[in-house]
């Protein structure tokens, strides 16, 4: 198994956390494992270049073959993968509103779906799609993403606003901060600020500041897996173990326990083993 997380241009740096290239070949024949895959606070635009990958979406309960390029904007429901066994996935993780700024869309179009980038950019995706099956080299692949979100930044992006700084603020489950703290620091009214708010993340404040912690726990016990739930829910921020559960079980449909035990099964987990 390869896995890399690169560093994006310190000019990218207001747009993008940074990506990441996970590489698993399985031997023929074995059976292919289903990844449980939560929503995460952060979007992210995802190319599979080599095996597709099904997914059962538990929010429309349907399954589906994902396209070779996916932008995953703002999700509230669970997915599960089932990935062949040469399984590539080269993901770029956006800031808070730096898909926005990429897209110059409201994100609440996207809520709860992966897009097809072939949609928006049909000839650059399959353009890219092509160069990243023409290399084995995993520093190649993200130098060919990367530059492909040069080109598009280049042509077209939404410029930075005061409320793109005041997003950070939310990234830190420990240390809340109000409505009428983040709109003062985003030079909005409040009500201003939530609207911006939801064009920029697609989700409504709340929402998104629940994803954040529930994603830090899920990160957290999975670094630490000798830490006991209770002190995971105190150290991202909950009330007690009951407030986290009622977290997981709207986000994973599972347990904190059942969760941790379906996980087991699977060594590919993009989206809650980075630091992002």
């Amino acid at each position: 198994m390869f896995i890399r997380f690169y560093p994006p241009k310190p000019f990218l740096a207001s747009f993008i956390k940074g990506y990441q290239i996970v590489h698993v070949q399985s031997p023929a024949g074995l059976s292919l494992p289903t990844h449980p895959f939560p929503p995460h606070a952060v979007q992210n635009l995802s190319f599979y270049p080599r095996n597709p990958i099904e997914v059962f979406h538990y929010g429309t309960r349907q399954t589906a073959t994902a396209p070779s390029c996916v932008i995953v904007g703002p999700q509230i429901s669970r997915v599960d993968l089932t990935m062949g066994p040469d399984l590539l996935i080269i993901a770029t993780f956006f800031e808070p509103g730096g898909l926005h700024r990429l897209l110059g869309i409201p994100m609440y179009e996207l809520l709860d779906q992966a897009l097809d980038a072939s949609l928006l950019w049909n000839a650059q995706i399959r353009q890219v799609d092509q160069q990243l099956r023409e290399t084995t080299d995993y520093n190649q692949m993200q130098q060919i993403v990367e530059a492909f979100l040069v080109r598009r930044l280049q042509q077209k992006q939404v410029e930075k606003h005061p409320i793109d700084a005041a997003f950070r603020m939310l990234e830190d489950p420990t240390r809340p901060a109000s409505l009428d703290y983040l709109a003062s620091q985003a030079c909005l009214s409040p009500r201003q600020f939530e609207r911006k708010f939801y064009e920029r993340l697609g989700l409504g404040l709340k929402t998104f500041t629940r994803q954040v912690r529930f994603s830090k726990a899920v990160r957290l016990k999975e670094q630490h897996p000798d830490m006991d739930w209770l002190e995971v829910a105190l150290c991202c921020g909950y009330y007690d173990l009951s407030h986290m559960r009622r977290d997981f079980t709207k986000f994973a449909g599972a347990t904190p326990t059942l969760l941790l035990q379906q996980e087991t099964h699977t060594i590919v987990r993009p989206y809650t083993s980075h630091n992002f």
